[in-house]
């Protein structure tokens, strides 16, 4: 089930927020450090991060307090623009609950442009090291699913790595940030058509989206 759905469009700008696109009621505000530019061949507009510290923000809410149990995922099309800086750069995450520890976090490494994906078990963070390197300038779907046996990271479409969790995920119920983690730096590119399901989707779903 598509519970949230930010492309970007421009009716569903006001300012800076940008409504859900599902008509679920869910805002994402964007801070001074994100512009919204022109998106991916006309579909929608883009979020523009310039590797600095801002982000947008969804605020938490019980829509997007995501559940192992019945699995869920994260999707987006993503275009890295800048390499590496020798830091990691932040592109999503979401909190536990507000002004708690980290539940959900997918970074670029400090020297590649390669993903990493965190998520915090009852035992503590659980980290997952993708293959795929993402070419720079070009746009890229990716997906992290997550289910009651473990998590995979989807590029473009097709299986990039998975991983088995051996204890329970720790409920993400926080607020939702894409850009920059608090006080440390971001991502330098463009983000585009975010979704967020309350179920594991399969391999087939996720590559016809990584095709829209």
């Amino acid at each position: 089930m598509l519970v949230a759905r930010w492309s970007f469009a421009v009716e569903d700008i006001d300012g800076r927020r940008v409504a859900d696109a599902t008509g679920g009621g869910l805002t994402m505000t964007l801070d001074e450090g994100v512009r919204i530019v022109p998106g991916r061949d006309g579909d929608g507009e883009a979020l523009a991060f310039g590797g600095t510290r801002g982000r947008a923000i969804v605020e938490a809410a019980p829509r997007l307090a995501l559940s192992q149990l019945f699995g869920f995922t994260v999707a987006f099309h993503v275009r890295v623009t800048d390499g590496p800086t020798g830091e990691w750069r932040a592109l999503l995450f979401k909190q536990v609950a507000d002004a708690d520890a980290r539940a959900l976090g997918v970074w670029l490494h400090p020297d590649a442009d390669r993903l990493r994906v965190q998520l915090f078990t009852t035992k503590g963070p659980e980290y997952m090291d993708g293959h795929a390197r993402l070419t720079r300038d070009e746009w890229a779907h990716l997906a992290l699913v997550v289910h009651a046996q473990g998590m995979a990271l989807y590029v473009d479409g097709r299986p990039d790595v998975a991983i088995p969790l051996e204890h329970p995920v720790v409920t993400p119920g926080g607020p939702l940030s894409l850009g920059a983690e608090p006080g440390k730096p971001g991502m330098s590119g463009l983000m585009a058509n975010v979704r967020i399901y309350a179920e594991a989707l399969d391999e087939r779903t996720i590559r016809a989206l990584a095709t829209e």
